[in-house]
């Protein structure tokens, strides 16, 4: 009875051994599956991260973009303006200067004319002394 008791034994052993080795092929396979899943995940969440940090951050781009246009728009206006604004003054000046060159070339004609009829004067009474 005694070999009977130790091949039962030997028997559950063996049996014991197979169940254990299942258990651990079953627990590889479930570790084999759970590591490409958790992969999968990582790489999903990765991307969506990464899709969503890329769509803000050219919302805020197209945000400052509208901004920027706007104060461009908004600087060249007072450019143009203050270009007005200088050109008007220059046209005034200028009308002024050349109302005032007229003038000053008339003031000159006609002390030219002056002069010119003081020494013919002149020149005729020394030429009949």
């Amino acid at each position: 009875m005694g070999s009977n008791v130790s091949t039962a034994r030997e028997a559950l052993m063996a049996e014991l051994l197979q169940d254990a080795d299942a258990i651990v092929r079953r627990f590889e396979q479930a570790d084999q599956a759970l590591a490409g899943k958790i992969e999968k995940a990582t790489t999903d969440a990765a991307g969506k991260a990464f899709l969503a940090a890329k769509l803000t951050f050219e919302s805020v781009i197209d945000k400052n973009a509208e901004k920027l246009t706007e104060v461009g728009r908004h600087a060249a206006a007072q450019i143009g303006n203050q270009l007005n604004s200088g050109a008007a003054q220059f046209v005034a000046a200028n009308a002024a200067l050349e109302s005032k060159a007229r003038r000053f070339v008339l003031l000159l004609a006609g002390f030219a004319f002056v002069a010119g009829v003081v020494g013919g004067f002149v020149g005729a009474k020394l030429a009949g002394m």
